[in-house]
Order: structure tokens, then sequence, then C-alpha cells
């Protein structure tokens, strides 16, 4: 008997030999080339029907393994190996005293509803449905092994990720940051740096910057502090702001960089993190804002970066904090009080930069000369070549240097090229000077006349 597809090869072929059909049209109708519809047809002629009849039919594949392999397999990791998963059982019990490959046997076991304790929750929910089947098995023995391992797996899968109770975290415990680049405003990529609570889901602070910049970050954690207090820990990525990649010792990572620095003199713990489900809270933050913001901000026609920022932090956040956040219990929280001023504050967060004075009482950045000015008096102060001073960029961007636990402000020089311009760059334009030629009535050309 033909089965379905061999029955329609040989109605086709039999068409195209009767002349009801092309072999062009046989050859699209099967999908096989014209030198294979003509050897059809000369299978056709000399063997008839029987000819289209595949010739591994009823016979054993070669490769199938034998079947008391897989029963006797099957046996071992049921009644033995049952907390194995099938890498481990293959690799130390399998491979060398059983012909069968690690593919065939985890083919043979899934077949047959035995699952790996490392199987996931999704593929242990579908073999639940399974397990009546299991009941109409010959052996008995088998059946009750089978349940029972089911029933393991279902409790293991249970327990790999334990629900924990959302209070067992307080305000102020851990604050996740983190930076999400969109087209947020004005049809220009930006960068929105975000501080967001994990207790409360509340949303401490953002800000926007057109790159993701150690400053947009201090710009929050600014604010963070000045609005609700010191937290006693952030979580944030790998990124160079937060962890110093160029240093081999783990423990000093997050305290090479300025970020770093800023946390440990706050007494902040600081803790990055590749994973971006580490920080959820900030990351699903991140996607709300992009489902909201952005229609909000083209809808107010806001275009420019600081109206983004204030209606950011003045209506948009505060809005979305009072919708899905939660309220901030006083007694329970970790956030400590700021007893930092707003001048101080600015001078703790800030970028430091180690320098020394030159001969000329002047520090040299980005390829510029700065000399200290004392702040009260305004008068240049002169040092010695080779006093170490602390360049401070301040929260605003002001220069301040620490020399011998004193501060000065940093007045930049400016040099020749910024008040003065170069001969070279001066282009001359050199007036053309017309030749005088007197009138012919002058006495000169009358002289010269008459001689001729």
């Amino acid at each position: 008997m033909l089965n379905d597809k061999e029955n329609k090869k040989y109605e086709t072929i039999e068409k195209v030999v009767n002349g009801f059909m092309t072999r062009k049209e046989a050859s699209i109708e099967l999908n096989l080339s014209l030198k294979q519809i003509d050897r059809l047809k000369n299978i056709y002629h000399s063997e008839g029907k029987e000819g289209f009849i595949h010739k591994s039919r009823g016979k054993e594949n070669p490769n199938k393994k034998d079947t008391n392999i897989i029963k006797t397999l099957e046996e071992l990791y049921l009644t033995t190996y049952y907390d194995f998963n099938f890498i481990h059982f293959y690799e130390d019990y399998v491979f060398g005293k059983y012909d069968i490959s690690y593919d065939t046997m985890l083919k043979k076991f899934t077949e047959d509803d035995i699952i790996s304790p490392l199987a996931h929750k999704k593929t242990v929910k579908a073999y639940k449905d399974k397990m009546k089947e299991i009941i109409k098995e010959t052996d008995s023995n088998i059946i009750d092994v089978k349940i029972d391992l089911f029933k393991s797996r279902i409790i293991e899968a249970e327990k790999a990720h334990p629900r924990k109770s959302n209070n067992l975290l307080v305000f102020g415990e851990e604050i996740q940051m983190d930076a999400c680049n969109k087209m947020w405003f004005g049809g220009i990529p930006s960068y929105l740096h975000l501080a967001v609570d994990k207790a409360t889901k509340k949303v401490l602070f953002g800000w926007f910057e057109f790159e993701e910049i150690t400053r947009g970050y201090y710009v929050v954690l600014f604010n963070l502090i000045i609005n609700y207090g010191i937290p006693a820990k952030i979580k944030a990525d790998n990124r160079s702001t937060f962890s110093a990649n160029n240093t081999k010792d783990k423990e000093k990572k997050k305290f090479m960089t300025q970020f770093g620095k800023v946390c440990e003199q706050l007494n902040i713990v600081l803790y990055t993190t590749s994973i971006s489900t580490a920080k959820a809270n900030v990351e699903r933050e991140n996607e709300t804002f992009k489902n909201r913001l952005i229609a909000e901000l083209r809808l107010n026609n806001i275009t420019d970066i600081d109206e983004a920022n204030k209606y950011l932090n003045k209506v948009f956040i505060p809005k979305m904090n009072k919708k899905f956040s939660y309220a901030i219990d006083d007694k329970t929280s970790l956030m400590r009080e700021n007893t930092y001023t707003e001048e101080e504050l600015k001078l703790i967060i800030s970028e430091r930069k180690e320098k020394i004075i030159d001969n000329a009482s002047c520090i040299s950045y980005n390829r510029k000369y700065y000399i200290p000015i004392d702040i009260e008096t305004g008068e240049v102060i002169n040092f010695q070549k080779g006093t170490k001073c602390t360049l401070i960029i301040d929260y605003d961007g002001e220069y301040i240097g620490e020399i011998e636990n004193h501060y000065y402000q940093m007045l930049e020089l400016e040099n020749r090229d910024s008040i003065m311009k170069k001969e070279s760059e001066i282009t001359t334009i050199k007036k053309e000077h017309h030749k005088y030629i007197p009138p012919a009535n002058h006495p000169w050309r009358k002289n010269m006349m008459s001689r001729h």
C-alpha cells in the first residue's frame, strides 16, 4: 500500500504518461527537477505502482539503539541516580560503558517522561499533564518511581525561587541607579539618570544629560541627599563611573572611581553588578518612563534639556510616585539625616585630581593653567614648586584647590592666544595706488612736448 506522499507521486506521473500533464507541470506539482520526473517515468514503466514504495520501508534502522540499553539506563537513573542531572549522569556512569550518545539518551528519557532536576518550571508544568499516561505502563515498579520522580521535581521547582517578603527592606536600605538612552525630547538622543528606592518603589530624582556621565549621577546623588537623606547602599552597573576595570583587586574596584570615593566619604556602601535583573526596580522604571514620559514631553512641546529636567522633577516624578510608590515609614527608615550644608555637600560630591604646583605657582589641567587665589581677599597665593594640590571640580563646576589643608579658588590664566592675535592670522589688504598722469596742459608736459 502506498502512503499519501507516494500515492501523489504515482498519480502525477500517471497523468504525465497518459498525456494529461506536462513534465514541467509535474515538476512544479511535486517540487522535483525534470531529471527526477524522467526517472519516475522509467520506474512507472518498469516496476509499476510498487516501484513508488520507499525502499527502506519495513527495514530496521541500522543506527537504532537496543531498547534493552534504554530500559537499563532508565531503571538505573530512576532507582539510583535520580538526583543527578542528565549530563552528570551520562559523563560519569554511561559514557564508555554503554554504546549510546548523550543526545540519544536525552531524547529517549524525554520521550519516556523522565525529566532532569534542572528542568525549567515550564517543562515541569507540561509534564504534570502526562502523569496519567504513566499509569498505563506495563511495569508497575517503573510507574511508581516515575510518579515519585515527578513529585520531587515539582517540589524542587517550587523551592527554586522562594518568594521573599517585600517588608524585609526599608526605605533607604538600597537605592538603585541607572541611565537609559532614548530620544526623550526634541528628536535628540539623551540619557535619563534615575535613582529608585527598592523598598518603596519611589523615584527619588531624575536628570537628563546628553551622555551617560559621572556628573549626571552626581546631580542625582546631591538632590537625593538634600531631599531625603544619605542612603545606606547604592546599587549600580559596572560602568566606569562606578567600577574601575583597570584594577585587579576586586575590593578596590569600586573605590578607585570618583563616585566610589564620594560614597566612601559619605559612608555609603557601593555595590556594582553586570546583571540587569539584580536592579530590577530601576530597570522597570526605565520602561515605565519610556512609555509615559516621552509622550508627555511631546504633548507639552518640551524640546530643551533644562525644561525637560524641570518638568521631570517638578511634575512627572511626583505624579508617578503618588500613583505607584509606597509611603515612607520614618520609624524604620535607614536614610541617615544629612548634616552637611549645601556648600559642604558640593565639595564632597565632586571630582578630584591630584596635581603638583609648578615653578610659576600654577597647576596644569586640560592644557590650561590655574593659579590659587585666596577666597576671602582675592589675592594670589604663591607656593613652592612641587607642592601637592588637589584640584576639586565641585557640583557647580567651580574649580577649587586644596593645598596644605586649605581651600583656594583656582583662577584660570588667560594665555596670549585668547586675547591677542598672531601676525600670521592677520590678513592685510594692500591698497592699489593709481599712477598720476598729468593733463596735457600741465607745464611739465608742455615743456616736454615742445622739445619734440
